[in-house]
């Protein structure tokens, strides 16, 4: 984390000192379970809590600053202990350094949304271009309002590029972390029906993600995807409304784009492209499952291209592209069965996206699906359920398994499309529907597991006694 020094913080967030007891800090922090040595503790409210009440904690965890929004009794009682600063909004001085933080440094920012693909595009962005460069780039999905500012904190001051992800689930949150973050390179890698509870229909769901290229700079390198409808809308629009920018594309379909990438073939454990990056062609092997993951190396090598490497740079670069927990993560088991484990997230096409590779693919053995809810789908949750129950249904499975609240729409799916095979659909997870899974697994079986975050769908991992995966990363 960046160190800094009070005249700093107070010029940057406004601040008002209650208490001055030390002038440097090593870093920030707003976690009192965390060692906080030296750093300055970030008083944040959210909707389920507010760190104005554990001051004391964050005292006792070595925290020497404590930067608050509002004055409480424990203040006075750290006045003495503890350097105290009064801002209107914490969270609004957090964002206030992460800005300061950018500046500081002279790395390229990149930032990258999409309804499905983003965290994976960073990842493989990452990996891509630090191959060449120097990189940094955000742990997990820390990719919202608190998420952003924390990452550039922690940007090394001489660092070639920084990859920041921007996630969102209302409209107007791209904006305010575009304005943080001031990108020098933005790309969504698509648009789809993620978070439908908070948007209703895709195209509000389009408008919010477009959010990334509107906010940025007049100047900011604007990559599109070209094979999604959503994108390729914003691609046609922004020829004539960014006419300073440079602007990229990538396109599976399209010869024409700067990158064009196509899969020649594909295995459990890696696939093989061809095609054109920067005009020069090529051909890669990459160690990451499914066919979507090919918009997200498409993705990565633009972002390549845009912040200096050159063609020969990124086709070199491709193959250090890998998949991380719970993103089509490939398991192997005791039994010899494997296991794709892709229970970090999903949404209808995602879920769709998983299934059309199955039906693809060539095993030995029997396919096993194991399905659980899609969350923040609103209304149109029960539908959109059944319609995966469909979809399971006419994709070859031996063997379904859902987990769920919208159990009943999923069966529902499964029967009208004519599924006769061995199904068990629950509403909540047993420790015997895992037990059932692994004892139905042999040698040369292959089960897909997919599911949101919430779902835990790696409760029926264990049972199956992995041979290389570990709790949540």
């Amino acid at each position: 984390m960046r160190a800094m020094d009070l005249q700093t913080i107070v010029k940057v967030t406004g601040a008002k000192i209650l208490s001055q007891k030390e002038t440097n800090f090593a870093g920030i922090g707003t976690d009192t379970r965390a060692q906080l040595q030296g750093q300055l503790f970030i008083a944040l409210k959210g909707e389920a809590f507010d760190a104005h009440n554990f001051l004391d904690k964050a005292v006792e965890q070595g925290a020497s600053g404590l930067l608050v929004h509002e004055e409480n009794a424990l203040i006075e009682k750290l006045k003495d202990k503890a350097t105290i600063l009064l801002v209107p909004d914490t969270l609004k001085a957090l964002q206030k350094l992460g800005n300061w933080a950018r500046h500081e440094s002279s790395a390229r920012i990149v930032g990258i949304t999409g309804s499905n693909g983003k965290t994976t595009t960073k990842e493989f962005t990452a990996a891509l271009v630090g191959s060449s460069m120097d990189v940094h780039y955000n742990k997990g999905s820390f990719n919202n309002h608190w998420g952003v500012p924390f990452t550039l904190l922690q940007l090394p001051p001489n660092k070639d590029v920084a990859i920041i992800e921007m996630g969102m689930n209302h409209a107007g949150e791209i904006t305010e972390l575009v304005h943080i973050a001031e990108p020098d390179v933005v790309v969504c890698t698509m648009v789809g029906r993620a978070h439908m509870e908070f948007f209703g229909t895709i195209e509000k769901v389009a408008e919010a993600k477009e959010e990334i290229y509107e906010a940025a700079g007049d100047q900011t390198v604007r990559i599109y995807n070209l094979d999604n409808t959503q994108t390729h809308n914003m691609y046609v629009k922004a020829r004539d409304k960014f006419p300073k920018a440079r602007i990229l594309t990538f396109s599976s379909e399209d010869p024409r784009a700067d990158v064009h990438l196509m899969i020649s073939s594909m295995n459990m454990s890696e696939i093989s492209i061809k095609g054109s990056i920067g005009g020069e062609a090529g051909t890669a092997r990459v160690q990451v499952f499914g066919a979507q993951n090919l918009t997200n190396l498409m993705a990565a090598a633009s972002v390549g291209l845009a912040v200096g490497m050159t063609p020969a740079q990124v086709w070199a670069g491709l193959p250090a592209c890998k998949t991380n927990w719970g993103r089509n993560q490939l398991v192997h088991l005791k039994s010899g069965a494997q296991m794709i484990f892709d229970a970090y997230n999903a949404n209808p096409d995602s879920m769709k996206a998983l299934i059309d590779n199955m039906k693809l693919l060539t095993v030995p053995g029997r396919k096993v699906g194991v399905f659980g809810q899609m969350r923040e789908l609103g209304s149109a949750s029960a539908n959109l359920h059944e319609e995966l129950g469909t979809w399971v249904g006419q994709a070859g499975f031996d063997k379904v398994y859902f987990i769920g609240d919208d159990a009943d729409a999923f069966a529902k799916g499964l029967s009208s499309a004519g599924y006769k095979n061995l199904a068990l659909i629950e509403k909540d997870y047993k420790d015997s529907s895992g037990q059932d899974l692994a004892g139905f697994l042999k040698t040369g079986d292959i089960a897909v597991v997919k599911a949101s975050r919430g779902t835990k769908l790696e409760r029926f991992v264990f049972p199956c006694e992995p041979l290389d995966f570990a709790e949540k990363q």
